[in-house]
């Protein structure tokens, strides 16, 4: 009895370990190297901040060139177990309750977090304050 539920154990693991190396190898969002140029619109209506940044960058993803810029920004972000999170821009703080920063990419919804988004040369990101 012990042993098959060591074994168990032991199977689930390495299931989850191929599971990952498999995710992070075949679907896991890529950078792309070099250098690009991109823009950043932030919107915050209820602050008439309507806030565009255009920046080149060797950066692979949204994130870290918005951590690289943070000071011009004014951003804030806060780690999740999700990965990591906008929570202010242009010095305003979303409101954790009934808040967020929305991203689009060239106008489209984005369908991963900060941390995921692939930069891209001549691509556009808004992040706009939205009520949930």
């Amino acid at each position: 009895m012990k042993n098959k539920k060591l074994l168990s154990i032991l199977l689930i693991l390495i299931v989850g370990i191929i599971l990952y190396f498999g995710y992070n190898t075949f679907l896991a969002p890529k950078g792309v190297e070099g250098l690009k140029e991109v823009t950043i619109q932030i919107i915050i209506n209820s602050q008439n901040i309507n806030e565009t940044f255009t920046y080149k960058s060797d950066q692979e993803f949204l994130y870290e060139l918005m951590k690289e810029k943070e000071d011009a920004l004014k951003a804030s972000f806060e780690e999740t177990s999700l990965g990591n999170m906008v929570t202010g821009l242009m010095g305003y703080t979303a409101n954790p309750a009934s808040e967020y920063f929305h991203i689009l990419i060239n106008n489209e919804d984005s369908m991963t977090g900060v941390d995921e988004i692939p930069l891209a040369d001549k691509d556009k990101y808004i992040l706009e304050l939205r009520e949930f």
